[in-house]
């Protein structure tokens, strides 16, 4: 599971091989050998032009003469005195001029939040307006949300002005990198970008809403209750940060966002410590809760009653104070992580991912980082760690009410002879309960593998099927001809998904022992009879040859019904059914990477000394890489090469073979020569009568 934030963080990431990118230098940057369709979007960052204390519009020429050049993206704060912008508070304009190829299709713009109201041209037509741009505060309207402008790129040059002003905000100016890109793919990040991001807000106000829901059945739990509320005081504040949904949606001012912002971060703080209280209440003082709570609701009332441009001033006070308990806690997890309290492992590493993402957070507010909106992520890894948390408790007291039923009969019907036996049971405890927690330790790893896996390879193809149902309620899709496409391509995605959650169980009971196999004893003659008659048609009608053969280490005196009487007396105890699946894997996975015309053998060849059967499925096709051996026996091992399943897809077939050998007490392997051949062998235990 760790390697799910990893993952969502580089999902919307693209890496430019060879030239880099090209920057601004004196208020130009020169794009004229950047491809928009070849190298992608980029961002316009280096020295723009920049005109403090003036709002410049197209084709003014007074105030040239004041002319500096600024790094964008960055705040006004980190400007010196002489550019006029005191703490970030002030007016100025922006100019930037790109150097084109003339392009013939539409570029866009991806404006991102420019603190705290703007207006842009480009090449002198008015292309965006955000709140109303001013010399004052009295004058000027701030509000934010990302946007994209769209604009004809059939020009040798596109001039870009801005003006911005900010009188609301303790940082003002554009701190964030603006991005030019072709208007497809521009649109489609976004895209991209609101489906992540829906999806993780969507996640946390369901979950929060769901343990809020346990607390209300269950009094007792009141961690829960606490959770929840994490969870949607997270979500409330990704709401109006980044990409701004809840502002975008309902008409709330952007004074009412940036309140929401700064409560839901002190209150996130606080339901944190309240959640690890209620969980571990021997290892947290209680002292401490008033002390939290206390700064806590002192810093929300404080955000309600002043304006946004002293509470924002004020934002180092609530990181110290989020800081603060964070690291508060964390220490209380590690004293539960130390006294062994049942769930403190899970939730050290949830809070510890999730305290990495608020510093990661913080580090972009103060413009020392280049990533932001890791809470959330954070916080949804951190989710994953409570599941374990609430699975393990509601399982530990199922156990505890059916063991106290089971005793509470026992006392009830046979009570004088449990009193004499409980001399006996006592020596057995200690074997009872090591069995115990091993089953319990054994089905905890089934567990967290299932989670991870499930995390890990079923994430793509929900977001797929999100997209396709978009599209239709988007009304994309119109015509019927591409509704059935699109209906073909989610039942694909459906049907996929089906047989991976199929294997995935069928995988996780392998590994946990809770597969029943049926063994009965068949001899060797009528297992090799079997198999030949069952493969040797699909073989001949993929215009491949086949073969099915028995080897002895003797050479047999008495020819073929001699060789039928030995193969007679091996024995072999199979449950034939799962040995099927090992072949039928194995067989059709060589169907498919052998070319017409070649030849698929399958032998059999008994080692009397050590009372093993080994059999090999061998082909003439494309072999396997050296490298790729090692790890073709690996779940969700799918390099082509690897032929870890026969359709391609889940990358558990043979995972799922290995483990059906490994139980029948035999073991697996495969050998393989590139563009000649591959060979999988498997033994088996016999007995010979």
């Amino acid at each position: 599971m760790l390697i799910l934030i990893p993952i969502l963080l580089l999902s919307g990431c693209t890496v430019q091989d060879g030239k880099p990118d090209p920057v601004a230098k004196g208020g130009i940057i020169d794009l004229r050998n950047w491809s928009f369709a070849g190298d992608g979007q980029i961002d316009l960052s280096g020295q723009w032009s920049f005109y403090g204390g003036q709002l410049l519009a197209p084709g003014d020429t007074k105030g040239q003469a004041d002319e500096r050049h600024v790094m964008v993206p960055r705040s006004w704060n980190s400007y010196n005195g002489s550019f006029g912008l005191k703490s970030g508070q002030g007016y100025a304009t922006y100019k930037l001029k790109v150097l084109l190829t003339p392009y013939d299709r539409v570029l866009a713009l991806r404006v991102p939040n420019i603190f705290s109201s703007y207006k842009l041209w480009i090449n002198g037509q008015l292309a965006a307006v955000q709140g109303q741009v001013g010399t004052s505060r009295s004058t000027s309207v701030p509000q934010q949300y990302p946007r994209i402008v769209s604009f004809d790129a059939n020009t040798s040059k596109v001039d870009i002005l801005i003006q911005v002003s900010n009188y609301q905000h303790r940082k003002g100016g554009i701190w964030v990198p603006i991005q030019m890109g072709d208007s497809d793919s521009i649109v489609d990040g976004q895209m991209k970008t609101t489906a992540q991001e829906m999806l993780i807000l969507g996640s946390l106000i369901i979950i929060g809403v769901y343990h809020i829901g346990l607390y209300a059945f269950r009094r007792q739990e009141q961690f829960t209750m606490y959770f929840g509320l994490l969870c949607l005081f997270v979500a409330a504040r990704a709401s109006v940060t980044g990409e701004n949904y809840l502002l975008q949606l309902f008409p709330i001012p952007w004074e009412g966002g940036l309140k929401i912002e700064y409560i839901s971060f002190a209150l996130s703080a606080v339901t944190g410590y309240l959640y690890v209280y209620r969980l571990f209440p021997l290892d947290a003082s209680r002292k401490v809760i008033r002390l939290v709570v206390g700064i806590g609701l002192a810093l929300c009332v404080f955000v309600l009653v002043c304006p946004a441009i002293v509470y924002s001033r004020l934002l180092p006070v609530f990181q110290l104070f989020v800081v603060s308990v964070s690291l508060y806690t964390l220490c209380v997890l590690i004293m539960a992580k130390y006294r062994r309290r049942i769930g403190s492992t899970f939730v050290l590493a949830g809070v510890a991912v999730f305290v990495v993402t608020v510093m990661n957070d913080m580090l972009f507010y103060n413009e020392w980082l280049v990533y932001a909106q890791l809470v959330p992520l954070g916080l949804f890894f951190f989710m994953l760690m409570q599941s374990f948390i609430i699975s393990k408790r509601f399982s530990i007291a199922l156990y505890q009410v059916e063991h106290v039923s089971h005793e509470l009969r026992e006392l009830n019907t046979h009570l004088e002879e449990r009193i004499e036996e409980r001399t006996e049971a006592l020596s057995e405890a200690n074997e009872t309960l090591a069995q115990t927690n091993r089953d319990l330790q054994r089905s905890e790893t089934s567990r967290r593998h299932l989670m991870t896996n499930i995390s890990h390879d079923l994430r793509t193809p929900i977001t797929l099927l999100q997209g396709y149902l978009e599209a239709f309620q988007d009304g994309v899709v119109k015509s019927e001809e591409q509704q059935q496409l699109y209906i073909r391509m989610m039942l694909g995605k459906v049907g996929g998904l089906n047989r991976l959650i199929h294997d995935l169980f069928e995988l996780t009971k392998l590994e946990a022992g809770q597969t029943r196999f049926d063994f009965a004893e068949v001899s060797l003659a009528q297992w090799i009879q079997q198999l030949h008659d069952l493969y040797e048609i699909d073989v001949i009608s993929s215009g491949l040859r086949f073969s099915c053969d028995f080897h002895s280490e003797h050479t047999p005196q008495e020819g073929h019904a001699h060789e039928m009487e030995q193969q007679n007396r091996i024995r072999l105890s199979l449950d034939l059914p799962r040995m099927d699946q090992v072949l039928a894997n194995v067989i059709y996975n060589a169907i498919k990477h052998t070319p017409k015309g070649g030849e698929i053998a399958l032998s059999f060849f008994v080692e009397a000394a050590s009372k093993r059967v080994v059999v090999t499925v061998s082909d003439t096709g494309s072999g396997i890489e050296e490298e790729h051996l090692p790890f073709i026996f690996d779940r969700f091992y799918k390099k082509e090469a690897s032929r870890n399943s026969a359709e391609g897809g889940s990358g558990l077939g043979l995972a799922i073979a290995k483990e059906i050998v490994e139980a029948h007490g035999g073991s697996i392997g495969v050998v393989s020569t590139l563009e000649k051949g591959t060979m999988v062998w498997f033994m088996l235990p016999v007995i010979v009568k």
